[in-house]
């Protein structure tokens, strides 16, 4: 009499399959989670090199403008260009209503 056996062998196949493909893809998730977070590193390094930059620019172009309306450099133009200083200068005020 002849006993036929199904494959005990074919769901430890299948189990094997899958267990290796979750492990494979999870670790594709990781290697590209890794890179994005060395790539958004480096942006952001790069943004705050920027950012220094731009916080030097900007204090120069404050340093610049204050030093034009500097009290003595306003009194300087004025002088250059024949201004006369009012001393009881007459306002005219205008009401907002």
């Amino acid at each position: 009499m002849t006993i036929i056996q199904p494959n005990k062998y074919q769901d430890v196949r299948r189990l094997a399959l899958i267990l290796g493909s979750v492990t494979i893809a999870t670790i594709a998730v990781v290697v590209f989670s890794y890179i994005e977070t060395v790539n958004l590193r480096h942006e952001l390094s790069r943004g705050n090199e920027s950012l220094e930059e731009m916080k030097v620019q900007n204090a120069e172009l404050k340093n610049k403008f204050y030093n034009l309306v500097d009290n003595n450099n306003l009194e300087q133009l004025a002088a250059e260009k024949g201004f006369v200083e009012d001393r009881n200068p007459e306002w005219a005020l205008e009401s907002h209503f």
